[in-house]
């Protein structure tokens, strides 16, 4: 009982402490945006109409020893990124190519795409008489 106690006057004391995050209120949207863009392949469109956008790239860059290499999935959010910001809600990616160092990049992976609009295909209902 004397523990529950305790723990509530530690807990009621940081209720005045102030929340510091690092999300901006303003692009608050712009964070989750990549969550409304999926995957495709051109063989998982066939009954879809899709509309290009256009080409985007992500790149994954490692620019200190201290930090982690390079990853092929964080340049893949980088491209899913771009075509969010063309209201794209799919992405096929084309390639991904992991370049030799270079003296910006100790490691990297690039991922070249193609942002497009994917609608489902809707059937006639005088195709069902």
């Amino acid at each position: 009982m004397k523990y529950l106690l305790l723990l509530t006057i530690l807990l009621s004391g940081c209720s005045t402490y102030p929340l510091q995050t690092n999300l901006d209120k303003d692009n608050f949207t712009d964070y989750f945006a990549v969550s409304d863009v999926e995957y495709y392949t051109t063989s998982s469109l066939l009954y879809s109409h899709v509309e290009q956008l256009g080409l985007v790239e992500g790149e994954s860059c490692q620019t200190a020893d201290n930090l982690p290499p390079a990853e092929e999935q964080q340049a893949k959010i980088a491209a899913k990124r771009q075509a969010a910001a063309l209201n794209a809600n799919g992405i096929i990616i084309r390639s991904c190519i992991a370049p030799p160092a270079s003296k910006a990049c100790l490691s990297s992976y690039l991922c070249y795409a193609d942002a497009i609009k994917v609608t489902p295909l809707t059937s006639s209902s005088d195709d069902s008489q």
